[in-house]
């Protein structure tokens, strides 16, 4: 599930509707919402690492 959630996070559907999908189609019955909740903050502290210099960048801006 976390590499649909990467592959699929950033396009333009629904971030927990592909992982419900991918659910059903694989017969997964789990619906653990400590997993799911997880799965999107994993992807939080991955935009995170990739952007951290524009974000730091946009912090100390707004500050000046």
């Amino acid at each position: 599930m976390g590499i649909i959630q990467g592959l699929s996070e950033f396009l333009p559907i629904s971030s927990s509707g592909h992982l419900k999908l991918f659910q059903h189609l694989f017969g997964i019955k789990e619906d653990n919402l400590f997993i799911t909740v997880m799965l999107h903050v994993g992807t939080l502290v991955a935009v995170f690492i990739v952007y951290h210099s524009l974000i730091g960048k946009m912090i100390i801006e707004f500050f000046k």
